[in-house]
């Protein structure tokens, strides 16, 4: 009888016999997956880093063109480019007081402001409060325009603390009072004095500094001709954080609290 061919069975040598994963393998895997893991975030860094460095140099070449924005406009308003000296010192100090009130030491941006603007917006469900510093405003005005966008805040903040680091103090507040809108078809500090007052800027008084302080918050519901009891309301609130911030006294605070309206515009409106 032929010999059937028999398929030898597997045997517990021969089971034994195939190669085993190399002792320690598991740990070998783990440590290649840290390695992974950490070039991973070591070249998101990288890439950070240099998309943080060419934001940064594209932001400061925006910058550098501040002045020049701010002349541009004043030019199609016909207006001139006002010096710090030359503005009655009483309006930078209640610009100050009632919008930046740590202007002169912060870097830019306000931590404290930035704080209460977030409890504030948390408290609403809503973007009620932006806690824009000065220069933040010279920013936005300027250069990158109002969008309430958390990642536009943040550009922002950035650009101002840039702002700060390219120009002195008295230069931001220089452009910022040269630019800002003050209602009535007024930028900047020159038609403001004009438009309201019909005067210059150098011989603003101290009354009519703290009602144009007030004004750029909300240029068109503060508008003393059309507006009188809200622009009356605010120019208090100016007061207070002048008295506040000691820019002027209490007793000077309430002669100024008791005193009207005194618009001199050049077409003859006046507020009561």
């Amino acid at each position: 009888m032929a010999n059937a061919a028999v398929c030898p069975a597997s045997s517990d040598a021969d089971r034994e016999s195939v190669p085993a994963p190399p002792a320690g393998g598991g740990r070998g895997a783990g440590l290649r997956r840290r390695v992974a893991i950490l070039g991973l975030f070591t070249v998101l860094a990288c890439a950070l880093g240099v998309g943080g460095a060419l934001f940064v140099r594209h932001a400061e070449r925006r910058i550098a063109t501040l002045p020049m924005l701010v002349r541009a406009g004043l030019r199609r308003e016909g207006e001139p480019l006002v010096g710090l000296g030359a503005i009655a010192p009483a309006l930078p100090a209640a610009s100050v007081a009632v919008e930046d009130r740590s202007f002169w030491t912060n870097p830019g941006i306000s931590f404290e402001g930035v704080a209460r603007a977030a409890v504030v917006d948390f408290a609403n469900a809503a973007w009620v409060e932006g806690g824009s510093t000065i220069t933040q405003q010279l920013v936005r005005d300027e250069l990158l325009g109002f969008q309430k966008t958390l990642h536009r805040k943040i550009i922002e903040m950035a650009y101002a603390v840039l702002v700060t680091i390219r120009f002195s103090k008295p230069e931001i507040l220089t452009l910022y009072l040269n630019e800002v809108d003050y209602g009535n078809g007024a930028f900047g500090v020159a038609a403001a004095a004009h438009t309201y007052f019909d005067t210059t800027p150098a011989h603003l008084t101290l009354a009519e500094c703290v009602l144009l302080a007030g004004l750029p918050q909300y240029p068109a519901g503060l508008d003393p001709f059309t507006h009188p009891r809200a622009a009356l309301e605010r120019r208090a609130v100016v007061v207070a954080a002048m008295v506040h911030t000691h820019a002027i006294s209490a007793a000077e605070g309430r002669r100024l609290d008791a005193q009207p309206l005194d618009l001199h515009a050049p077409h003859g409106a006046a507020g009561s």
